[in-house]
Formats: structure tokens, C-alpha cells, sequence
């Protein structure tokens, strides 16, 4: 019976085994083995290079794959080299489109020996050879928790054969190089390969995490005049100290600085001329620190009137001295008229500290903050008048705003009514933080049950509830319960004391 199945029943089985497992089934009988050669098992293939490029030992002098393939000898019984094999012959690898590269265990362990790292960075260089030899062609290319690939030997190996690989595609669509952690010298190598032959075709790109921390291609001409709100309170707090240690430190700070913005000249012009070469780019992915006046510059020029989406993600650990120009944004948008931005920010809390991202020419469609659980308790975060610049710059692009508010204690509640009125395209709402009276959720409903809102989905989910809350939430209950059913919208008020009891 089990020899008799369906070749369609057979494919949707076989689409959640792993590597190991589909050579293992391919041995079975010729029916199963012509399932396996369906094509949408192929289509996006994920490749662990620590794991699935070696048996249970690593890959060493005459065992390597390229040997087994040139002399077609017989495969090793390990179900990991037979699949290297099974994928790049001529019977699976044509079929590959999306291709992930990644480590099942990126983080290295002190006791583990350094050369079992060097030789699946081999391995992984091998295998990449082979890929090219095939010529496949993919449209999407990811790279996942490379993370640490900096810290150890072999790296530059592995990389040059995935730069030479990049270099052959002629049909790359997606690219993505989240957290990769690449010194500059290496992104901006694996950006030039992409951009040899994927320059008309490639509209995705993402480089968070890309560039290892502090070495991001970032400048502006102005960046040694600008002094932020908190420096400029720092500065004027160690004057207090000995006048002879701050100058030191001063001195010291300056000189790295002026050294590390000289380092980073030639690569910085290199980003922006490889940045520019991406004219079909309609999704970009990036850091602050990787973000300047010239960048937008080099997108004006490279993509005018394709980019649609630019999102910037900004953390805490960013290097944020550096300011974008309302007039390069306003630029950009000229050119881009239908672009939107989104900001991520990470552990960033004061509204001095993030109040220079969000200038009036931004076309800000979507804003998450996380504002994390340490802060400067010296000074007040000013939630207000983040949440009021929100409001002020961008009533006509706001779609999608996420705040989570770790133990805030400022008055919110009428910025948020404020907003639902007069953002007239925010379609999510989704705010993690002190409600100071539930009269706010009833003005929520009375808003989407005048048709002011349009939401499908409101969820509430509090905290803690005293009787008087109790009472108040089986009120609103009862006067929306039904406009919200007729809406079609998904009203649920949830029970703190238990996820499965609903008002």
C-alpha cells in the first residue's frame, strides 16, 4: 500500500522531511524517487552549513564532495553526502530558486577546536563551488545566523566562494544579509558580486546586522558639528569633574573619532557607488549607522520612482551622531513619490534621543518602539512628545504604529484618541502600556462604531482589574458587543485571571 500512494500525496509528505531524511526515501522504491524529483520540493532549499555538509566527522583531504562527484564513485552511506550529491546533479539542482546558507549552531563553544570550524567553512566553500559549476540561477539568496562568522579562521574561504557565486547570478531577486555581522570590506565584496550580474533584477535588499558594529559606512559632512541633547548634558556634567581628566577624555574621544571617519572614506564612497548600481531596488533593509545624506542621494539617482519601501532600523547600540537632512528625504521623495519608511527602534526611550529621525519630509508609514527596561532615570523619557510628533508630521502616511512602553507613568490617553481621529490611513494600533482610564477603550469603540476607524481586529487585554474596572468592561461590552458584529470586527476584551475567559 505504502509503494501505491499518490505522487501528489507523496510531494506534500516529503515538502516537511529534512535533507538526511529525503535521501533516505529516495532508496526506497522508483515511485518514491520520482516524487522526489519534483520540482516544488526544490524550489527553496536551506542549507546548514555546520550540519548538513558533513557526517559524523568533518570533511577533510580526499572525502571532500567535489571528489565523489568528479569520479561518480559510490556515495557515502552518511544520508548528508548523499543528498550534496542528489542536490547538485543535473536531477535536483535546476530546479533550485531560493537558496539559505546557514548555521544550526552559530555560536562556537570554547572547548570546540577551532579547525572543526575552518573545515565546514571548507565544506560550505565546496559546496558553493559546486552550485556555480551547475550554473544554478536562484531569485532569492539568504543568509542565516552567520552571525560569528567573524571570529574564526577559513572566513575569508567561504566568503570568496559565496562572492564568486554572487558574481554568476543573473536572475537575483532577493538578497539578504540580516545579521551577518560582515566586517565593510566583506559586505561591500559580496554587494559588488551581487550587482555584476542581478544590477536590473535585484528589488529586495537587506543589510541589518549586515556591517559589524562600528564599522557601518556612515558620514555626513556635518557629522563632527552635531552634539545631540544628551551630549551636549554629558559635556556639560563632566565640566563638574577635574578639568584635566575631561580633557584627556576629550581629546582621546576626538582622535578616534577624526581616525576612524578617515579609515572609512574610501569604503563609504564604494557603498554609495555600489548602492547606486541597483536600479530595479523597490525594498531596502538597513541600519542607521548605514543610513546618511549621500545614501539617499545614491537612491535618488540609482532607483527614481521604483523604491517603494525603506526600512531603518535603530537601536540603542547604533553609532547616532550623525543626522539625515529634512531637504534629502525631501529629495528622495520626489523622485520616490509612492516610498514609504518604516522605523524600528530598539531600546531608545527619550524624545531627544529619537526627535532628529522623524522630520516632517519622512513619508513615516509604519513605527514600531520598544523602548526596553533601562533608562536614564535622570530624565524624563517625554513619551508625549514623541507620541505628538507622530501626530503632527504624518496624519496622511501613518498606517501602522507598535508602541511598547515598559513602566510608563505619563499621561497618554488623549495623544492616542488623537491619533485614531486624525491618522485617517492607520489601519494597526498596537500600544503595550498604562491606560490611566478605561473611558479611553469606550472612546475607541465610540469611534469605530461612528465609522471614524476602520479596524477588523481590537483586542484588549488588561493587565490587572479591580471591580470597578470590571464593571466598566462589562459595560463597553454590552453597548459593542453587537455594532462590533455587525462591523465584522474581531471585539474581544480579555480576563487577566484566565486567557480563555472572555467579557
Amino acid at each position: 500500500m505504502w509503494d501505491q500512494l499518490p505522487e501528489l500525496i507523496l510531494t506534500q509528505i516529503f515538502s516537511h522531511l529534512g535533507h538526511g531524511d529525503r535521501a533516505n526515501v529516495a532508496q526506497v522504491c522508483r515511485l518514491w524517487n520520482r516524487a522526489l524529483s519534483s520540482p516544488v520540493l526544490w524550489r527553496s532549499v536551506t542549507v546548514f552549513i555546520d550540519r548538513d555538509l558533513r557526517g559524523d566527522f568533518p570533511l577533510a583531504g580526499e572525502l571532500t564532495v567535489r571528489k565523489y562527484l568528479e569520479k561518480d564513485q559510490k556515495i557515502n552511506s552518511s544520508s548528508t553526502y548523499r543528498f550534496i550529491y542528489e542536490t547538485c546533479h543535473a536531477k535536483y539542482w535546476q530546479h533550485i530558486r531560493c537558496l539559505e546558507l546557514a548555521w544550526s549552531r552559530p555560536y562556537l563553544l570554547p572547548r570546540e577546536a577551532r579547525i572543526t570550524r575552518n573545515t565546514q567553512a571548507e565544506a560550505g566553500a565546496e559546496f558553493l563551488t559546486i552550485v556555480r559549476a551547475k550554473n544554478v540561477q536562484l531569485k532569492k539568496l539568504v543568509l542565516t545566523d552567520w552571525i560569528f562568522i567573524c571570529k574564526w579562521g577559513n572566513r575569508g574561504k567561504l566568503l570568496y566562494a559565496l562572492a564568486s557565486f554572487l558574481g554568476c547570478q543573473h536572475n537575483l531577486e532577493t538578497l539578504s544579509l540580516l545579521n551577518a555581522t560582515l566586517g565593510v570590506s566583506d559586505v561591500l565584496r559580496l554587494l559588488a558580486s551581487a550587482s555584476k550580474g542581478s544590477t536590473e533584477h535585484l528589488a529586495y535588499l537587506d543589510l541589518r546586522g549586515a556591517f559589524r558594529e562600528w564599522q557601518a559606512p556612515h558620514s555626513n559632512p556635518r557629522h563632527d558639528s552635531i552634539v545631540t541633547p544628551l551630549e551636549k548634558k554629558k559635556k556639560k556634567e563632566k565640566r563638574n569633574c577635574q578639568l584635566v581628566d575631561y580633557t584627556v577624555l576629550r581629546l582621546k574621544e576626538t582622535l578616534a573619532s577624526t581616525i576612524a571617519i578617515f579609515a572609512t572614506i574610501p569604503s563609504i564612497f564604494r557603498y554609495l557607488r555600489l548602492l547606486g548600481r541597483f536600479r530595479a531596488l523597490t525594498i531596502l533593509r538597513l541600519d542607521y549607522p548605514a543610513l546618511s545624506d549621500q545614501t539617499l542621494n545614491a537612491l535618488t539617482n540609482a532607483a527614481p520612482r521604483v523604491l517603494k519601501t525603506l526600512h531603518i532600523s535603530v537601536r540603542d547600540s547604533d553609532s547616532r551622531h550623525h543626522t539625515i537632512t529634512d531637504i534629502a528625504w525631501h529629495n528622495l521623495v520626489l523622485v520616490c513619490p509612492e516610498l514609504t519608511v518604516s522605523y524600528t527602534i530598539v531600546n531608545i526611550s527619550h524624545y531627544e534621543d529619537m526627535c532628529y529621525f522623524l522630520l516632517p519630509s519622512v513619508p513615516l508609514a509604519r513605527f514600531q518602539m520598544f523602548s526596553g527596561h533601562v533608562w536614564d532615570q535622570s530624565r524624563s523619557r517625554n513619551f508625549r512628545s514623541t507620541v505628538g510628533l507622530l501626530i503632527t508630521h504624518y496624519t496622511n502616511t501613518l498606517a501602522e504604529v507598535m508602541l511598547q512602553l515598559r513602566n510608563n507613568r505619563e499621561m497618554l490617553d488623549d495623544l492616542l484618541i488623537s491619533m485614531l481621529m486624525r491618522c485617517k490611513h492607520l489601519t494597526r494600533l498596537q500600544y503595550d502600556g498604562i491606560i490611566r482610564s478605561l473611558d479611553t477603550l469606550r472612546d475607541i469603540c465610540q469611534l469605530q462604531a461612528e465609522s471614524k476607524t476602520r479596524f477588523r481586529t481590537i483586542h484588549v487585554k488588561p493587565r490587572n482589574v479591580n471591580a470597578r474596572n470590571r464593571a466598566i468592561l462589562n459595560d463597553i461590552n454590552y453597548h459593542y458587543d453587537h455594532k462590533m458584529m455587525e462591523q465584522g470586527v474581531d471585539f474581544r476584551i480579555e480576563d487577566p485571571a484566565s486567557v480563555l475567559v472572555f467579557y
